[in-house]
C-alpha cells in the first residue's frame, strides 16, 4: 500500500478552528454591548461631576433634595459623613428626575395592571388605647419646659424623609385614585399632643390654642373597604388625640366633618392633600368651636386650575391617574389677596394668598394656596379693624385651610414648623396674637420627628 499524502493546510487555519459567521456575529454583538455599557458609565461619571448642575428641589416629588453634609472629624470616623455624602450624591444627581420617570414608565409595563393594588403597607401599628389612656402605665403630666429643651431637634432632611415615608407607605390604588392608610404610633401621638399642651400651658390667659387634625383621604372610602385595608381607625384615633389634650385646648371633630361630605370632591385623587372644599368643612367645625361665623364660599371669587397631577402620581405614575387628572379650586378672600412671606434665607417677599398658577407645572398647582410652604407668612386684612388675630402652625394641609381664615381676622400669621425655629409662645406674645391653631395631617402628626420638632419650639 502506498502512503497517503498528508493534507495541506493554510497558515490561516493552522492551530485554531475557523469560526462560523454566526459565532463572529455574536462576538461583535457582545463587544458592542460592552462598549455601550462602558460609554453609558463614562457619560454617567461625567454628568455626576457636574456639581453646578445639581438640583436643590424636585418638581416631580415636590420636596427639597438632600443638602451637602457638613464635614466633621467625628462624622468621618464613624462613617456617617460618607453615608450622608452618598445620599446627597444620589439624591441630587443632575439627571435624577428623567431617570426616575423612565424607571417608573418601565415598571408600569411589567405584567398586567388591574387598576387595584397596594403599595407598601408593611407597617405594624400600635394598638389604639381607650380615649384618654396614654399607655398601660399611669397617665403622666405634660413635661416641664426645661425638660422639653433637651429634645434633639430633627434635621429638615430627617423630617422630610419621615413625612415622605408616612405619605407613601400604605397606599391603596383603585380606579385612578390613591388612598393613604393611617397607622397609629403611641409614642408619636403622646409627643405631638404633649407639645400642644405645652403651648396651651405657656399661653394660659394670653391666647387660646386649638388643634385641627386632618384625616387621610381614605376617609372617603366606605366602611367595608376600610375594614379590609387594615391600618388604624381614623375616627377613633382622632378622638384619642383629642382626649389627650388639656381642657384649655379647643378641638374639632374633623372626621365627622369630612364623612358627612364624603361623596363630594373633598380630597384629590392623585395627591395626598385635601381640596379647599374638604378644608372648608373642617373650617366650619373650627368656627363653631371658636364661636365665630364661617364665611360663605359662594361670596368669594373662585379660581380653577385643571390638569393637576400630585404626589401620588409623581411616585407611582399610574396611567389611569394621568388619564383623569385632578383640578384645583381656590377661593380668593374678600378682604385682601396680598400677603408677605419670609423665605428660608429670611428674605421678605410680597406674594398672594391665592396665586394664579395657570401654565405652571402640573405637579405644582397646589402651590396656588399661600405660595406653598414658607417658614413665615403674614396676611393683613384691611377690611377688619377689630384687632383680631390668629397664628396657624401647619404642615402642607394648612395651605388650603389658611385662606379661609383671612376674612375672619384682621391679622393672620402662618408658621410652617418644618422650616422654622421660632419659639411659638414668644412669637405669640411679640405680635399680640389671640388664637393659635395647629392644622396638621393625622399621619404627619403621628411621626416622632414632627413631635420632637414641635416640642423644641415651645
Amino acid at each position: 500500500m502506498s502512503e497517503r499524502e498528508p493534507r495541506r493546510t493554510t497558515g490561516r487555519s493552522q492551530g485554531r478552528p475557523q469560526r462560523s459567521p454566526r459565532t463572529r456575529s455574536l462576538a461583535r454583538w457582545r463587544q458592542a454591548s460592552v462598549d455601550t455599557v462602558n460609554a453609558i458609565l463614562a457619560v454617567g461619571f461625567v454628568v455626576g461631576l457636574a456639581f453646578f448642575a445639581r438640583p436643590s428641589t424636585s418638581g416631580v416629588e415636590m420636596r427639597e433634595l438632600t443638602k451637602f453634609p457638613s464635614f466633621s472629624l467625628e462624622g468621618f470616623l464613624d462613617g456617617s459623613f460618607t453615608s450622608d455624602l452618598s445620599l446627597w450624591y444620589a439624591d441630587t444627581y443632575p439627571l435624577r428626575e428623567p431617570l426616575v420617570a423612565a424607571d417608573q414608565w418601565l415598571e408600569a409595563r411589567y405584567g398586567i395592571d388591574t387598576g387595584t393594588k397596594m403599595i407598601g403597607g408593611n407597617v405594624v401599628a400600635d394598638e389604639l388605647p381607650p380615649e384618654g389612656e396614654q399607655d398601660v402605665q399611669e397617665p403622666t403630666e405634660p413635661a416641664e419646659p426645661e425638660e422639653r429643651e433637651e429634645v434633639e431637634v430633627p434635621t429638615e432632611d430627617a423630617m422630610a424623609a419621615d413625612i415622605q415615608n408616612q405619605i407613601m407607605n400604605g397606599l391603596y390604588v383603585h380606579d385612578g385614585a390613591a388612598y393613604s392608610i393611617y397607622y397609629f404610633s403611641q409614642e408619636a401621638v403622646q409627643g405631638y399632643t404633649g407639645a400642644i399642651n405645652a403651648c396651651a400651658q405657656a399661653l394660659a390667659g394670653e391666647a387660646k390654642v386649638y388643634s385641627v387634625l386632618a384625616p387621610n383621604n381614605s376617609a372617603v372610602l366606605d366602611d367595608e373597604t376600610l375594614a379590609k385595608l387594615g391600618g388604624t381607625d381614623q375616627e377613633q384615633a382622632i378622638a384619642y388625640f383629642n382626649s389627650l389634650y388639656e381642657p384649655a385646648v379647643g378641638t374639632v371633630d374633623s372626621w365627622t366633618a369630612i364623612r358627612d361630605h364624603m361623596d363630594e370632591y373633598v380630597y384629590f385623587r392623585t395627591d395626598h392633600h385635601w381640596t379647599q372644599l374638604g378644608a372648608y368643612y373642617v373650617y366650619e367645625a373650627l368656627c363653631e368651636e371658636m364661636g365665630i361665623e364661617p364665611i360663605d364660599l359662594a361670596d368669594q371669587e373662585t379660581m380653577r386650575f385643571d390638569g393637576f397631577l400630585g404626589t401620588y402620581y409623581s411616585q407611582i405614575r399610574d396611567a389611569a391617574m394621568a388619564a383623569n387628572p385632578d383640578y384645583v379650586e381656590a377661593r380668593v378672600p374678600n378682604g385682601t389677596n396680598d400677603m408677605t412671606c419670609w423665605d428660608k434665607n429670611g428674605t421678605e417677599v410680597q406674594a398672594n394668598v391665592i396665586t394664579d398658577v395657570t401654565g405652571w407645572n402640573q405637579a405644582s398647582l397646589y402651590n396656588t394656596f399661600i405660595a406653598g410652604d414658607e417658614p413665615l407668612e403674614h396676611i393683613h386684612n384691611p377690611e377688619k379693624v377689630d384687632g383680631s388675630s390668629v397664628l396657624v402652625i401647619k404642615d402642607s394641609y394648612g395651605c388650603a385651610f389658611t385662606p379661609l381664615l383671612v376674612d375672619n381676622f384682621e391679622d393672620v400669621w402662618v408658621i410652617d414648623f418644618r422650616y422654622s425655629n421660632e419659639n411659638i409662645p414668644e412669637f405669640v406674645r411679640e405680635h399680640g396674637i389671640q388664637n393659635v391653631v395647629f392644622v396638621n395631617n393625622i399621619s404627619l402628626a403621628g411621626t416622632l420627628t414632627v413631635a420632637d420638632k414641635l416640642t423644641s419650639m415651645m
